[in-house]
């Protein structure tokens, strides 16, 4: 909340000429009132200073439970005029116009609890009573809440909850509340401390005392912030000042610094551009060694590149031709193998048909006798067998022989030679490195286990003459 500057402190005569018409003002509405009701002429007596006739008046009234009439008759109780002060008297009367929501006899009572005026001293209660009048708006009251957080009593101590307080009181004119916040800010106590912020408020709070004496405590701590004010910025000054000596002292001295720095720099900027000349030469001197050794290691890295490339593909190249050779030896396996499949097959015809032709040739026995009975020739049919000549039974009886096996191949038991037939490799083959290194013994082509060829042997036919 924004508390407005205080008002400009009116001058003593304007006050009293102030003071003087709101007095007048106020007798003419009270001797309106007194010709009106008892209470207004209770109160008109009170403020003329017949306090018996107040008294008088007010009793009946308050017994009655009128708020106004029972206050009024707490504070005259408080007061001891006329009648015996009596702390108790006033507490009961004062309770009875609280009870009813009597704002000022709710303040009269948080300020009878906090000081123990009449009862035991209890700032919880003060609390509970001051702000019920606070809540309504009693700038007393909201000065004694303020008062009681600043001081912790009766609730935790809290500078900035205080302050709030003592502005809700000032804004209603209320002196005391004006000091506290110039205390506030002297003290820098739950704002920023300013002292000139201060004194202002002292100033304010002056202007708004009822009497000459608080007013002229307020001026003189106005008057002692302002002071200390001036001996700080004073003091401050000083240490400025000094601060500046002491400053262009060290200005000297670093310029002296500097220039010795600058010297002691050339120097070594002159032996940094020194090394710095050397550095470079070494560093071409070595740029030039590290060329050399990349070309060497380049060049011979290419080397070996070369190299197993033409391992690579002197590798594939063999493994191509081994896998035709294979192809082709595979092919003439299984040629090899139809023409024995075949010649088995004619062997079997041939031994059939001489079979059947000695069975044929072969005389019947008769029964009694030991002449042959011919066997009666059979009809003829649609195909006639031809009679074989004898040339061809001699050559159907060879064939009819059994036959040899040498390997997996069958030979012909009046055909004793043998053809073999062997994988072997050119002398183009034979003379390839990566042969070289299969043959050698621990050896063999890289990634791959030796190639072993099997030697296959068979009989060839002989040739027809």
């Amino acid at each position: 909340m924004i508390v407005p500057s205080p008002p400009f402190p009116l001058s003593r005569r304007a006050r009293s000429t102030v003071r003087r018409f709101a007095s007048f003002m106020l007798l003419l509405l009270l001797t309106g009132i007194a010709q009106a009701d008892p209470l207004g002429e209770a109160q008109h007596a009170q403020e003329a200073g017949d306090y018996a006739r107040a008294a008088t008046l007010y009793l009946p009234l308050a017994s009655k439970g009128n708020p106004l009439a029972q206050f009024n008759l707490g504070l005259l109780f408080t007061q001891g005029l006329i009648i015996q002060k009596d702390e108790q008297a006033a507490l009961q009367w004062f309770l009875a116009a609280a009870d009813q929501g009597h704002a000022e006899a709710q303040a009269r009572l948080g300020q009878m609890y906090a000081k123990g005026n009449g009862v035991p001293q209890d700032f919880r209660k003060a609390m509970h009573w001051s702000t019920l009048a606070a809540k309504q708006g009693n700038a007393q009251a909201q000065f004694d809440i303020a008062q009681l957080y600043a001081n912790g009593l009766g609730v935790p101590q809290n500078h900035t909850e205080a302050v709030k307080w003592y502005r809700l009181a000032a804004e209603q004119g209320n002196a005391a509340a004006h000091a506290g916040l110039g205390e506030c800010y002297e003290q820098g106590s739950g704002v920023t401390q300013d002292s000139a912020m201060a004194s202002k408020w002292f100033a304010s709070a002056a202007s708004y005392a009822n009497d000459e004496a608080t007013r002229n405590s307020y001026l003189a701590r106005r008057d002692a912030i302002e002071k200390g004010l001036i001996d700080r910025q004073m003091a401050k000054e000083k240490q400025l000042a000094r601060i500046e000596a002491e400053r262009v002292k060290a200005a000297e001295a670093a310029v002296a610094q500097a220039a010795r720095i600058k010297a002691e720099q050339a120097a070594t900027e002159q032996a940094r551009l020194k090394a710095i000349e050397q550095a470079a030469l070494d560093a071409q001197l070595q740029a030039k060694k590290q060329a050399e050794i990349e070309q060497q290691a380049a060049r011979k890295k290419a080397e070996l590149d070369a190299k197993a490339e033409r391992k690579t593909r002197q590798r594939n190249e063999l493994e191509v031709e081994m896998a035709r050779r294979r192809a082709e030896i595979n092919a003439e396996a299984a040629r090899r193998s139809r023409e024995i499949q075949a010649e088995k097959r004619r062997s079997k015809i041939a031994e059939a048909r001489t079979a059947k032709i000695r069975h044929a040739d072969t005389p019947l026995m008769n029964e009694h006798d030991d002449v042959p009975v011919q066997k009666p020739a059979p009809q003829a049919r649609n195909n006639p067998v031809k009679p074989i000549p004898p040339e061809a039974k001699n050559a159907v009886t060879d064939e009819a022989h059994p036959t040899q096996v040498t390997g997996k191949i069958k030979l012909s038991k009046n055909d004793n030679r043998k053809y073999p037939a062997k994988t072997e490799l050119t002398d183009e083959e034979l003379q390839h490195p990566l042969m070289k290194e299969a043959n050698e013994p621990g050896t063999g082509i890289p990634g791959k286990p030796l190639i072993k060829l099997k030697q296959i042997e068979w009989s060839k036919k002989p040739e027809k003459p």
